[in-house]
């Protein structure tokens, strides 16, 4: 398969919030954005009869991040899930001065499960949570 890794897509409540997270503290810019994403393409790949959504595609970090809030059907509440539990439990980012960054989003309201860790000589990570709990690792690599 000639393939590449393109986007990780969340679901959200309140996409304003959400946005405020990604773009303005994390710093992902807005690539593309639909205020009614709908018709019958989409909601046969989506698997949701009439689906239709807010869809914001957020690029930064080599990466993407698409934000879906469903107008319907309307998402359920999943719980809190635990790092072992079954299913995708993180993403994580790359970062450089991941000391830096831990302390400025904390000072801005971020939970974090610790302070950065040292898991390995020149590897340090942490989690983090968005702000409807999806769980984000931080992760350095010194040279």
């Amino acid at each position: 398969m000639d393939a590449i890794w393109h986007h990780v897509a969340i679901s959200v409540k309140d996409m304003e919030n959400e946005l405020r997270f990604y773009r303005d503290l994390l710093g992902f810019e807005v690539d593309w954005e639909r205020e009614n994403y709908t018709g019958e393409m989409y909601a046969r790949v989506v698997g949701l009869p009439g689906a239709t959504a807010r869809v914001v595609m957020l690029k930064g970090y080599n990466a993407r991040i698409e934000l879906f809030k469903y107008h319907v059907p309307e998402g359920d509440e999943c719980g809190p899930k635990r790092q072992c539990d079954f299913g995708l439990t993180h993403f994580a980012i790359m970062v450089k001065g991941i000391h830096e960054i831990y302390e400025r989003l904390v000072k801005a309201g971020v939970h974090f499960n610790c302070p950065p860790q040292n898991l390995r000589p020149g590897v340090w990570a942490t989690y983090m949570k968005d702000p409807e709990g999806v769980t984000i690792e931080l992760v350095e690599y010194e040279e």
